[in-house]
């Protein structure tokens, strides 16, 4: 006999199948799917020897009237998958905090995209410009003061065309660089930057929505402005158990529906949650690469996470196993056959031993050989 190619692996897998897995998704009432109303003493010993198996015919349909197709014996890889629901958007939003001290007179419609340098909303008629960086802005800058929220004002004065230094010292050419950056806003020329002027956030931001009323104080514990990123993600849900499978750094698949094919994408954020009935769950965030290709502005995706990979196995349609012995159903007697197709088109039943399970198709060792034609009850 053949015993088919040792097969590699990506990572450690669950390498054999429990036989009441497999008899599960076999059916419990078709031991050996409907082809025969049921083993014989004589019919198991041909699974053992792979004799002829009599009572299925050749064209299509077995001796008890069972419709059947034919399968094919493929050698190749299997890749085991997992496939979550998700949502097309852009990512959990957050609040902007009003720090400017005094009275919103302006802001923005949900929606639109707020670039560097371009107000987020104004207080007594003066706007609260963006710039980049990831520290709040949490006391005024003035000459003589250092840290990582001058360093952030260095870097974006620098990228606004100003000569300055791209460290995280308020210096003379910072000082010199701000005065010329309030001249050119129409600003008071005093050379401090407060939260009046400017707010940090995480690069350019997409206003989601709106949750402070022109004419309240800017300073409201809720915050400005929902905002999120401006580059699209898939959201979804996941059961702890399956949180493995989509760990941060992960590469996926992302399907976004009536959008085309797969696109590349990784899994960026997993954050744990629980479920309304208390349950533990992870919300995960993926991040991909759409290209030139168009997506709606909201919809439904799935998240395709490949977790385990054999190489070079043949394999079957899993409804080709026939389940032999009288055995059936314990983890220690299941036994498994296909009913191999000859020349003249009679089966003969072989006995295999199964391995991996992915894309409803199974590992298969024994005398089978890779183009070899197999029943598939339908």
């Amino acid at each position: 006999m053949t015993t088919g190619t040792t097969p590699r692996r990506t990572r450690p897998a669950r390498v054999v199948v429990a036989a009441t897995c497999l008899v599960a998704v076999l059916g419990a009432g078709a031991a050996t799917w409907a082809l025969l109303d049921g083993p014989t003493t004589s019919q198991a010993a041909e699974a053992e020897t792979g004799s002829s198996q009599s009572g299925t015919s050749a064209t299509g349909a077995a001796a008890d009237g069972t419709r059947t197709s034919i399968g094919t014996v493929t050698k190749g890889d299997l890749v085991a998958s997992k496939t979550i629901a998700g949502t097309l958007g852009y990512g959990a939003p957050v609040a902007l905090p009003g720090a400017a001290a005094g009275t919103l007179t302006w802001l923005p419609k949900p929606g639109p995209v707020v670039h560097r340098d371009e107000p987020l909303y104004a207080v007594d008629e003066r706007p609260v410009r963006a710039m980049h960086g990831t520290t709040p802005l949490w006391r005024p800058l003035v000459t003589g003061t250092r840290g990582a929220d001058v360093q952030q004002l260095n870097e974006n004065l620098a990228a606004l065309g100003y000569d300055v230094a791209q460290d995280d010292v308020f210096g003379r050419r910072t000082l010199s660089a701000v005065r010329r950056w309030q001249a050119d806003r129409g600003l008071p020329v005093t050379g401090r930057v407060t939260a009046d002027q400017i707010a940090f956030v995480d690069g350019d931001v997409r206003v989601a929505a709106v949750t402070a009323q022109l004419g309240s104080s800017a300073q409201g514990a809720d915050g400005v402005l929902q905002i999120t990123s401006t580059e699209r993600v898939v959201t979804a849900t996941v059961a702890q158990r399956d949180a493995e499978q989509v760990a941060v750094g992960t590469t996926v698949e992302v399907v976004v529906n009536g959008a085309g094919g797969a696109l590349p994408g990784e899994v960026v954020d997993a954050v744990p949650t629980e479920s309304d009935d208390g349950s533990q769950d992870v919300a995960v965030t993926v991040a991909f690469d759409a290209g030139d290709r168009k997506l709606p502005s909201a919809g439904s995706a799935q998240v395709i996470a490949r977790s385990e990979t054999v190489h070079d196995v043949l394999s079957v349609p899993v409804s080709a196993l026939v389940v032999t012995g009288e055995g059936a159903g314990a983890d220690d007697d299941a036994r498994y056959a296909v009913d191999v197709l000859r020349a003249s088109g009679e089966p003969r039943r072989v006995r295999v031993e199964v391995g991996f399970v992915a894309d409803g198709r199974v590992q298969v060792t024994g005398d089978v050989h890779e183009g070899d034609e197999v029943v598939v009850p339908s």
